[in-house]
C-alpha cells in the first residue's frame, strides 16, 4: 500500500529546529570573527611597540657611540699635548756627552777602567766614534790631571814618534806644538815610543805596555728650541 505524501506546513517543528541551528551556527561565526577583530588591533599596537622600541634602542646606541668617540677624540688631544710638553722638556735635557763620559770645554772625556798597549788603545776610542786624546791647551792639560776617576794612574795619551824617532805626531794629525813633558823627558829609555799621562806631566814609555787609555770626541751641540 503506498504512503501519502503529506506537505509541511509553516508551523512543522523540523523546520524550526533546522532555523535554529542555522542561526545559532551564524551567531558563532559573528561571536568568532568579533573576537578575531578584536585581537587585530592589539597585534598591530603589539607590533607599533615592538618597532618603536627597536628605534629607541638604535638611537640610544648611536648616541652612546657618538658620545665615545668623542671622549676619545679629547683623550687623544690631552695625550697628544702632553706628548708636546714632554718633547719640549726632553729638550731642554739634551745630553752633549754621553752617560760616562765628562764634559769639558766642548770636547767628552772617557777613562778606561780596562788596560791595554798603546797600540790597542786608539782603535778602542774609535769604536765609540773617538779618538786617543789631543792635549791642545794647559786648561785641558790641568782638566786630565785633575779628573778623580783617574786616580793618579798612568794613562796612554795619543802622541807617538814610533813612524819616526823624536818626531812626535799626535794620532788625529794635529800638528805638534804644546808640550808638558816630566822633567828630563823624553829620555827614549830603551826604545820609549810612546807617551803617558802622569801626576806631574808626560812621560815617554814602551808602547807594548798595557795602561789605562782616555778618549776623547766633540760634544753635541743641543739646539734650543
Amino acid at each position: 500500500m503506498e504512503e501519502m505524501f503529506t506537505p509541511k506546513g509553516p508551523g512543522d517543528p523540523e523546520d524550526t529546529l533546522e532555523n535554529q541551528r542555522l542561526m545559532e551556527d551564524k551567531a558563532g561565526i559573528f561571536q568568532n570573527l568579533r573576537r578575531w577583530s578584536g585581537r587585530l588591533p592589539r597585534v598591530r599596537l603589539r607590533l607599533v611597540q615592538l618597532l618603536i622600541s627597536m628605534g629607541l634602542f638604535m638611537l640610544l646606541v648611536t648616541i652612546l657611540a657618538q658620545d665615545m668617540q668623542k671622549q676619545i677624540q679629547d683623550e687623544l688631544e690631552v695625550i697628544g699635548k702632553r706628548l708636546a710638553r714632554m718633547n719640549g722638556t726632553l729638550g731642554t735635557l739634551c745630553r752633549q756627552c754621553p752617560w760616562g763620559w765628562q764634559l769639558f770645554q766642548g770636547s767628552c772625556y772617557w777613562f778606561s777602567r780596562s788596560q791595554t798597549d798603546w797600540a790597542s788603545s786608539d782603535p778602542a776610542c774609535q769604536s765609540m766614534n773617538a779618538r786617543l786624546v789631543v792635549v791642545n791647551s794647559v786648561s785641558e792639560e790641568k782638566f786630565l790631571q785633575s779628573w778623580e776617576v783617574r786616580h793618579e794612574k798612568r794613562t796612554w795619551i795619543g802622541l807617538s814618534d814610533h813612524h819616526d824617532e823624536a818626531s812626535w805626531q799626535w794620532v788625529d794629525g794635529t800638528p805638534f806644538q804644546l808640550s808638558f813633558w816630566k822633567p828630563g823627558e823624553p829620555n827614549n829609555d830603551n826604545n820609549e815610543d810612546c807617551v803617558e799621562l802622569y801626576n806631574d806631566g808626560w812621560n815617554d814609555d814602551k808602547c807594548s805596555k798595557e795602561k789605562p787609555w782616555i778618549c776623547e770626541k766633540p760634544a753635541l751641540s743641543c739646539s734650543q728650541p
